[in-house]
């Protein structure tokens, strides 16, 4: 990762980082798309944003939110198009970690381009396609779906799966859309010809990690033996100071 993380940012080398730097300060409104519980826009806080919002379709996500954060604006939406804003509401837009889970990106992306003003900043970050894609965990229900099936009901039960995975009243296969059935990975030319279609100006491209997956997935699988756990951890943090490959980060304008 070659942006370099100012003293006064709460993240270390990752995406949040990556967009906590290039969030403008004192600016009128930030909306973050898939805003998950509204941690990231409340660390916003520090910028002097008049208007921090953020929208999620998971209904879970959103109550968890307005209950950690009751004074921030968090709205369920449920579709990820139209959005309930009117044009150029926004000074700068995040969609950290988001795109690859939906299905209709582009018609996504010029509706965030509708909503943000001239000149504004639109952050992205995604996985990047690169050399250890197939191991994301995350398409494992996709490709061995009985076997996840067997190991997530012997460890959440078969209700849970059934609400997370088979009746998903947000219209996900666990946190995927439906339609979409694939955790994507993306290329620099792919994104950036996704973003040249919805009307956007790539300005730059970061990232993190090379073995990010060849680290990160035993730190899960053995994380309760700590000792590995930690040293894993560690080899994690460096590889995403050192690489720009496993994760992909792209800052954006609206011309």
């Amino acid at each position: 990762m070659h942006t370099k993380i100012s003293a006064e940012n709460p993240y270390g080398y990752d995406r949040w980082a990556f967009a906590w730097e290039h969030v403008p300060e004192n600016s009128a409104a930030h909306l973050d798309f898939g805003c998950n519980n509204g941690s990231f826009i409340n660390t916003l806080r520090k910028k002097n944003i008049a208007r921090l919002i953020g929208v999620d379709v998971s209904q879970q996500a959103v109550a968890a939110g307005r209950q950690l954060f009751a004074d921030l604006e968090i709205t369920r939406i449920d579709s990820t198009t139209p959005l309930p804003f009117g044009d150029a509401a926004f000074t700068s837009i995040t969609i950290l970690d988001v795109l690859e889970h939906i299905y209709e990106q582009t018609r996504l992306l010029k509706e965030l381009n509708r909503v943000l003003a001239k000149g504004g900043t639109l952050i992205v970050t995604v996985p990047g396609r690169h050399l250890f894609s197939f191991l994301d965990m995350g398409n494992l229900k996709f490709r061995f779906p009985r076997l996840h099936k067997w190991y997530y009901c012997r460890r959440h039960g078969r209700e849970e799966y059934e609400h997370r995975y088979v009746s998903n009243p947000d219209g996900l296969v666990g946190d995927i859309s439906a339609k979409k059935r694939w955790h994507e990975h993306f290329s620099r030319k792919k994104l950036r010809t996704l973003l040249a279609d919805a009307g956007f100006d790539v300005m730059d491209f970061d990232g993190t990690g090379f073995f990010h997956r060849v680290l990160c997935n035993p730190a899960h699988i053995l994380r309760s033996i700590k000792p590995i756990h930690k040293i894993l951890r560690a080899l994690g943090n460096l590889d995403a100071k050192l690489f720009e490959s496993a994760n992909l980060f792209c800052l954006a304008r609206k011309p």
